[in-house]
């Protein structure tokens, strides 16, 4: 059975019951490696594959899915799925047990645990005070395939690949920690091409040395530097996922209703966008085929849009935008960022900074939480800085950021020229999928700053 068959009768089923369905198809290559303590801690290799079907009808989302790709194993899905429902239809009798991903991916290479090896001893040197070393790496290659009721029929190769360092250093008793990783949406080869692991891994073990000088962050409101190098960690969470389409009217954002209306300061200019080449977050089709675009959210302080997805579309008549992405074929597909980032402004970072008499230069984020609809926001400061008569000063530990979203993209007074990316994984709805989040430097006129003094 071809995919063209697959996709006569999902058409035939949306159009003679008014609904839309899709089967997503799906199969992965993964390796994973650990190195710690001199030794492979960790070494992994899987295959998974399978199939989803989604019927939606009304406000109802139905969903099944099962463990193969065969012609056979998918008429039984879309049996199963549509028989309890009342849907009649009329499906092939001779089904074959041919796989029906028929992409051709290849292998996808091995990882090599020496020089990870090599690069552990490398950054255990850098100081008598560095204690352990945990360095990750995996990569993936992901088939899929994607038939719809509205004649999307679309195939592609995605490959994850991703590079994580953690460095620990103890000195009288005190554990101090530092993090950083780099990741792009290709094989492992060109990974290694584009990325230099080795830099990564000292720049992790580098945040962790710097808790040895770090003092106490002072408590209180204050304004606040954002440093391109920060990854957009806020804005991803703060105001990003508050203007996902399914949370706007399901969840109430505080962006709901405002299309066309000044939300931020001219100043900003925030963007979606997952064609951007090798991005960790792109990809060619969403997982519901339809094509990636870039997406303008807000413009010179103006909402334009939502991120959206079939969903939303059917639901609120949001324009699909290619935001429709899924973990695995095991769930069911939901609105989600891709690569989300800030446009760079026109000032330099460095006279951001001298505008500032006192004040928090944030280098770099950690994690948080937010309320999408009220905005307000809680977040950790990975890396951050006194800022003191326009010079950035001595290092800070245990700093809080504590604001609204809203608050924020109206009081941003300045932006950089630069531009800073970070990824990772992001979770929603129990699925986590490859997102970079990036800005420039920002200056905030007043946070309050949780420190030493609360």
């Amino acid at each position: 059975m071809s995919l063209n068959i697959l996709s006569e009768i999902l058409t035939n089923i949306g159009k003679k019951h008014d609904l839309s369905c899709d089967l997503y198809m799906q199969r992965s290559t993964g390796h994973f490696i650990t190195i710690e303590g001199g030794r492979v801690e960790e070494l992994a290799h899987g295959i998974i594959e399978g199939c989803g079907f989604r019927i939606l009808r009304g406000n109802e989302t139905h969903f099944m899915h099962t463990h193969r790709t065969t012609a056979n194993r998918a008429i039984r899905l879309i049996c199963n799925t549509i028989e309890p429902l009342g849907i009649k239809v009329k499906l092939p009798s001779a089904i074959s047990e041919e796989p029906l991903i028929t992409t051709g991916g290849g292998e996808i290479s091995q990882i090599d645990s020496e020089p990870l090896r090599n690069l552990e001893k490398v950054i255990l040197n850098e100081s008598k005070y560095i204690k352990k070393v945990t360095l990750k790496l995996s990569t993936s290659q992901k088939e899929i395939a994607i038939v719809a009721s509205n004649g999307n029929l679309v195939q592609e190769v995605r490959y994850l690949t991703r590079f994580a360092a953690q460095v620990i250093v103890e000195s009288d008793g005190k554990l101090f920690s530092g993090y950083n990783a780099s990741g792009y949406s290709v094989p492992l080869d060109r990974f290694l091409k584009l990325a230099n692991i080795g830099s990564t891994a000292l720049s992790a073990a580098k945040k962790a040395l710097l808790g040895l000088e770090c003092v106490p962050c002072p408590a209180g409101k204050m304004p606040v530097v954002l440093s391109g190098e920060a990854g957009g960690t806020m804005i991803h969470e703060a105001c990003g996922h508050a203007l996902e389409g399914d949370i706007v009217y399901k969840d109430y954002s505080l962006f709901k209703d405002k299309i066309g209306e000044e939300v931020a300061s001219s100043a900003i200019n925030l963007i979606d966008d997952a064609t951007i080449k090798d991005a960790f977050g792109s990809y060619k089709y969403d997982d519901e085929g339809t094509p990636s675009q870039r997406t303008t959210l807000i413009e010179n302080g103006i909402l334009k849009a939502y991120l959206s997805d079939v969903f939303c579309n059917k639901m609120w008549g949001l324009p699909l935008t290619g935001n429709g992405r899924r973990e695995s074929y095991m769930r069911p597909p939901t609105a989600r960022m891709s690569n989300t980032f800030l446009l760079p402004g026109s000032e330099e970072p460095e006279k951001i900074i001298s505008r500032v008499q006192y004040g928090l230069f944030a280098k770099k984020m950690g994690g948080g939480e937010t309320n999408p609809t009220s905005g307000d926001f809680v977040f950790h400061v990975d890396e951050g800085y006194l800022i003191e008569d326009g010079e950035v000063t001595v290092p800070v530990k245990g700093a809080i950021l504590v604001g609204n979203s809203a608050q924020v993209l109206k009081n941003t007074l300045a932006v950089g020229n630069d531009l800073g990316f970070d990824v990772g994984l992001c979770g929603k709805n129990g699925q986590y999928v490859p997102v970079t989040d990036g800005q420039p430097t920002i200056l905030i006129k007043e946070l309050v700053v949780g420190g030493s003094d609360i």
